[in-house]
């Protein structure tokens, strides 16, 4: 196997390299000033409040940084946890308030364009307040920069990156005569039916999602991608969605359930069942985003704890063009708030090498390479070199000033459904998803 791709090792940094972890976090706040001696000079608030994400990883925030923030400031850190709809909710109505009440704001891919106009510029930040020695800004993800930037504006700090990976079992592959992790649209083929018919029906080639959703179309998207197609160009908005590349990528992944190398299962699939049917041991290989692997391998829940691999996708008919998309969340500073340097230093703090090492240990994936590459969380985390060799190759997708994307996103659901349950060909879904975007582009005003 490749460095890429490793065996299953566990879902979380042992407790030794957590405690190295956390240990470095501290050492680097004492060898390299976090914080510049300009900001220690500067007024200081009694506290600044962080609104985010009610996630696992929270505590690395709660239990390691705050404290290390206020030992270095003398300044509090208030949290407010929220879901993921009512953080959003939240964020549309007080990021613009004048009141500043948000001094740090978290804030995914899908709504940076609705949030962009209430967080402030971080490139000027950084040129007011300066970057600590060995931050490493270039360490982050191009990918993950570029979507959190609208309008030329930086608006955000990336913490979390999502792309998508190749998940499979090899031991099950072997059996059925499949020696390395497909690298073609036809190598995944193969080893689907291959697989199927060795182990059918307890189990299955490939995982997929079939339920009409968001997961559905995100689970196509490499597909689509890695065969060169686009939704539309956002210079231009010319439709792309019915040419060939992209008709030749859903036709292929229409193609793996009337192959039926998928469990029947899988029309009912969305994120949480397909992670599900790999805990169930109902499939032998899925792409599908890079951190769900620690779900899939969970020891406590899991068949197949310990017995996954890991991959870039597949090209359409060369191992180069395997391409995905990128999103994840960045936590930004309010352009309204009152404490703009602190709330500042502290989101560097956050999002630093050390910190985010330490946020791998809950199962979060940081945007940053020399993170996903580093001794330990390899280790830890056998997915995380084809997790950082696919981020190399992923887009921003959607990109951040896209102003209909969310719209046409969801317009093509029913579309690509009707592929998946054999309703119509490709083509003529395509032709009619492009006919609906047509009408969508122009209400818009862009065509």
């Amino acid at each position: 196997m490749t460095s890429c791709d490793q065996r299953g090792r566990g879902i979380s940094l042992s407790r030794r390299h957590f405690l190295q972890g956390t240990a470095a976090l501290g050492a680097s706040a004492s060898a390299t000033p976090l914080i510049g001696a300009p900001a220690l000079a500067a007024a200081k608030p009694d506290k600044i409040v962080v609104t985010g994400l009610k996630i696992n990883w929270n505590r690395t925030f709660e239990q390691e940084i705050a404290p290390l923030f206020e030992n270095k400031t003398g300044i509090k850190v208030q949290f407010e946890w929220l879901p993921i709809d009512a953080l959003a909710a939240r964020l549309k109505t007080q990021l613009s308030a004048s009141d500043g009440g948000i001094d740090v704001a978290w804030f995914n891919t899908g709504n940076v364009n609705a949030m962009a106009s209430g967080l402030a510029d971080h490139t000027a930040l950084f040129k007011e307040f300066g970057a600590p020695d060995g931050y490493d800004f270039e360490d982050i993800f191009l990918s993950s920069r570029l979507g959190y930037t609208v309008g030329g504006r930086l608006v955000g700090i990336p913490f979390r990156y999502t792309t998508y990976i190749q998940h499979y079992q090899p031991d099950i592959l072997e059996k059925a005569g499949i020696s390395k992790a497909p690298s073609t649209f036809a190598d995944y083929r193969q080893a689907g039916l291959a697989v199927t018919e060795k182990f059918g029906p307890e189990r299955f080639g490939i995982g997929m999602y079939g339920r009409e959703s968001e997961a559905m179309v995100r689970g196509w998207h490499p597909f689509l991608l890695s065969s060169g197609g686009r939704y539309y160009d956002p210079k231009t908005w010319d439709i792309l969605i019915n040419k060939p590349e992209a008709v030749s990528s859903l036709q292929f992944y229409g193609g793996l359930a009337k192959d039926k190398v998928v469990p029947p299962e899988y029309s009912t699939w969305e994120w949480d069942g397909l992670t599900a049917g790999a805990q169930a041991d109902r499939y032998a290989m899925t792409v599908t985003i890079g951190p769900y692997a620690t779900l899939m391998g969970d020891p406590a829940k899991s068949k197949t704890a310990g017995k996954w691999a890991w991959a870039k996708v597949p090209g359409a008919t060369d191992p180069s063009q395997a391409t995905a998309s990128a999103g994840g969340w960045a936590m930004g500073v309010s352009e309204n708030s009152k404490n703009k340097r602190w709330a500042f230093e502290f989101l560097k703090m956050a999002t630093s090498k050390a910190a985010m090492k330490s946020t791998t240990r809950d199962g979060n994936a940081p945007p940053r390479n020399s993170v996903l590459n580093d001794p330990d969380v390899v280790k830890a985390l056998g997915w995380a070199p084809a997790f950082s060799e696919m981020a190399k190759v992923s887009i921003a997708f959607p990109t951040a000033d896209d102003p209909v994307f969310t719209v046409c996103d969801q317009q093509i659901r029913p579309h690509i459904s009707r592929v998946l349950l054999g309703q119509a060909t490709a083509q003529e879904a395509m032709d009619a998803a492009a006919a609906e975007w047509k009408r969508t582009l122009r209400r818009a005003g862009l065509i």
